[in-house]
């Protein structure tokens, strides 16, 4: 309890300098505003995609932010058929700043970063990315719990987003998240303290933790199989991650990791309503360890039977378009 406490404090200092960076919005190049579109009621509809991706920014681009970006981006559209207006968000993870900025450009999107304190190879700052259409709020970010002090810093950071056009449709805010967990054997402790951190413990208001006013959907790479204990909390409670029921082990359904383990992640869950999704898919990438995550995500309230049907359809459109080599 000592080491969380004090946890907390080393990520609310940290977290004032971090949500500067955070507030450094990337503009897509279709768009001259300055920043997200004010308050308002975000609405997800039926149809809006999640993902998430590990780009290997760092180690395997040594922060270089070239038109590798630009190819991924394009593989990124094609599971929305060419249309990028259908993403609600993605969570990138091992991101260089100015790679996340690119990702978003090149999918007409915005971006928010957190900084983990780590400098990439090429000096500028390393952390987690979150790329959005509108924001209606960013989150103050947090660092996870380090309960050696070694390793390096892990951080989440979230945003209230929602998604282009369709204003007058119903569903209750999203907050989407992006989230990079410690990684090693010996850090099992520390990953499960880290989940229990994200999903019981932080209160970014000071008042409410993350699902008390609606959906979460909690995008990373979180560097343990669906079996693993560090695990039990997400998948517990009303929370549901898109690739459906808990996997015990190899051979997985949907392998994330060029290894052919599951290690990367769409975690829902709320108090009033957690979502449900209505595919869901990997696509294996060329620049990176990783392979791309994703989902079509639903939060509206209760549909019909036709809309069942639809949902039904959409489920077999999303099977036919993974490719999880």
């Amino acid at each position: 309890m000592t080491t969380r406490r004090r946890t907390r404090r080393r990520g609310a200092a940290r977290a004032s300098v971090t949500a500067l960076l955070c507030l450094l919005v990337a503009l897509p190049a279709r768009s001259g505003a300055a920043a997200p579109e004010p308050a308002a009621v975000p609405n997800a509809s039926p149809g809006h995609y999640v993902g998430t991706f590990n780009i290997y920014g760092n180690i395997g681009h040594r922060g270089d932010a070239g038109d590798w970006i630009r190819d991924e981006a394009e593989a990124i559209k094609d599971v929305t058929l060419g249309d990028p207006d259908r993403w609600l968000f993605i969570g990138l993870q091992e991101v260089c700043k100015t790679q996340g900025e690119r990702f978003a450009r090149e999918l007409g999107m915005r971006s928010a970063f957190v900084d983990t304190g780590t400098n990439c190879a090429d000096g500028q700052p390393y952390g987690n990315s979150i790329l959005f259409h509108s924001a209606v709020k960013i989150l103050p970010p947090a660092l996870l719990p380090n309960l050696d002090g070694r390793g390096g810093e892990r951080a989440v950071i979230c945003a209230v987003v929602r998604a282009p056009g369709d204003p007058d449709r119903s569903g209750p805010p999203v907050t989407g998240c992006s989230t990079h967990l410690s990684v090693g054997g010996a850090k099992d402790r520390e990953r499960q303290a880290q989940t229990e951190f994200i999903h019981d413990d932080w209160k970014p208001d000071g008042t409410h933790k993350l699902g008390a006013d609606g959906p979460v959907v909690l995008a990373g790479d979180l560097n343990a199989p669906p079996d693993a204990r560090e695990l039990d909390i997400l998948y517990g409670g009303n929370g549901s991650e898109a690739n459906g029921p808990r996997e015990t082990g190899p051979p997985y359904t949907r392998p994330t990791y060029d290894d052919g383990r599951k290690i990367d992640y769409l975690f829902a869950w709320g108090t009033r309503s957690s979502g449900r999704w209505l595919g869901t898919g990997v696509r294996r990438t060329v620049h990176s360890d990783h392979s791309f995550y994703y989902s079509e995500l639903s939060t509206g309230a209760e549909r019909d039977g036709a809309e069942e049907a639809t949902e039904e359809g959409t489920e077999q459109e999303g099977a036919g378009r993974e490719a999880t080599g």
